[in-house]
């Protein structure tokens, strides 16, 4: 008896439950019909009176803050995004944001459907403004940089600009690509449109354009904002080649300064061990200091001295990293290490004292011609001096038999070897003469 009662009021509840929520679904369908209602009213005033009544069946149907969004909805279909948007604020997080996107995407609609470039400004600046709203800003900007985009290739610019707040790497690469492939002056919009996307790939590929079109300025420029080893030493070794050596090594210094700002020790350490293997080691020893390592920067700076002769500094740098060896070898060969010094000075001032040579730089190819007139000069010094010159190699070659260290031997030759004299009149592994006196040129004792 007792449980067929319970199954009754179980039953009944269930009924009222039922009852209830039929109730309340036709509240909330009356509300719909009373907002549609609302918004055929052209009064404005008689429209929201119309809402406050939508509003108040959708809560008597039961519901809370999403009625807001329903309300939201129904601004929007007319148009009216004030009322829209005030709606919308209204509801719960989520719902918020996707009206606000709604409100956004329903702007750019508008300011692709007309012809009024101001109007489109405007609406576009309001469709990011909702964007941001809905926490949708890259995406939104993205799409309506693909609407720019289809728009064809006099859009691109403005395609770009939302791109870019878009971070659309691919898209940005895809437009720089098309510019690129159109050849001419388009390559140097490619080559702006990769500096823009402030990414190592985008400036490494921006120098190579500028790069191959010989505007070597603003190639390193790309390449040093993007700590581009590989494009900047590229640069460096041309220099070299076109005895530019100074410029050469402000370049290498620029790009250690970018490695350094970036905190990258291990690309620093690896580009100083590169320098000092090709015996720049001054300028090595500054690039180790800059990755930390004071043992290497002092190691260099020994090196350095050794091969310009300072050799009691060399002798005490040994000392301070403990190279007791090197030390014992400079003492050991002080003998010929002594009179290779003051040849080595003797070169230095001659080749001071020469007229210098004007070098003119073609600004596209980055190629350098001399002077015709200041070379003459330069070859009348030359000739003055050829015999002096010739008994200074032959004496380097005699002193250099002296050393009994083939490590010394090394700094020795990279030393002389950078005098041009040296290397046309001695064997450049052996230091043995190569060339007598009597086959000489002009040409070939220029230092």
């Amino acid at each position: 008896m007792i449980k067929s009662i319970s199954r009754g009021i179980t039953a009944l509840l269930l009924c009222c439950s039922v009852f209830a929520a039929i109730a309340q679904n036709k509240d909330i369908d009356k509300g719909k019909e009373i907002l549609a209602k609302a918004m055929q009213q052209t009064d404005a005033a008689k429209r929201q009176e119309l809402v406050n009544k939508a509003i108040e069946s959708f809560q008597k149907g039961g519901m809370k803050q999403e009625m807001f969004a329903l309300v939201g909805d129904a601004f929007l279909e007319k148009k009216d995004y004030t009322n829209a948007s005030n709606n919308y604020s209204r509801c719960a997080k989520p719902e918020k944001k996707e009206g606000m996107k709604k409100i956004a995407e329903a702007y750019v609609e508008d300011a692709f459907a007309g012809e009024d470039a101001k109007n489109e400004a405007k609406n576009l600046k309001k469709a990011m403004d909702y964007y941001a709203k809905a926490e949708a800003t890259k995406e939104g900007a993205r799409a309506i940089g693909d609407k720019f985009y289809e728009k064809g290739f006099d859009f691109y610019t403005k395609a770009l600009d939302y791109y870019l707040i878009g971070d659309a790497k691919v898209k940005i690469e895809q437009i720089a690509q098309e510019y690129f492939g159109k050849g001419g002056d388009n390559e140097a919009k490619a080559a702006e449109i990769y500096l823009k996307m402030k990414s190592a790939d985008g400036y490494k590929k921006a120098g190579d354009i500028y790069y191959n079109r010989h505007e070597f300025g603003k190639a390193i420029e790309a390449y040093i904002a993007g700590a581009n080893e590989e494009g900047i030493q590229k640069y460096a070794d041309y220099l070299y080649a076109e005895n530019r050596a100074e410029e050469a090594d402000n370049l290498i210094m620029r790009l250690g300064d970018a490695l350094s700002d970036k905190k990258d020790e291990d690309a620093l350490e690896k580009l100083a061990a590169k320098i000092m293997n090709k015996g720049s080691y001054l300028l090595a020893s500054k690039l180790y200091d800059k990755a930390g390592n004071m043992n290497l920067g002092d190691k260099c700076r020994a090196y350095d001295a050794l091969i310009n002769f300072r050799l009691e500094e060399a002798k005490g740098l040994f000392a301070n990293v403990n190279d007791a060896a090197a030390s014992k070898m400079i003492t050991d060969n002080e003998k010929a290490l002594n009179p290779l010094r003051d040849i080595a000075e003797n070169m230095d001032d001659l080749k001071k004292n020469a007229p210098y040579v004007t070098l003119n730089i073609d600004s596209l190819t980055g190629k350098s011609t001399p002077s015709a007139s200041d070379q003459k000069m330069q070859e009348d010094y030359y000739k003055s001096i050829k015999e002096q010159i010739f008994k200074n190699i032959t004496d380097i070659a005699a002193y250099y038999a002296k050393i009994n260290n083939e490590s010394l031997k090394t700094f020795i030759r990279q030393r002389f070897l950078k005098y041009g004299a040296v290397r046309n009149i001695l064997d450049k592994d052996t230091f043995i003469v190569k060339k007598l006196k009597q086959d000489v040129k002009v040409k070939d004792i220029i230092l």
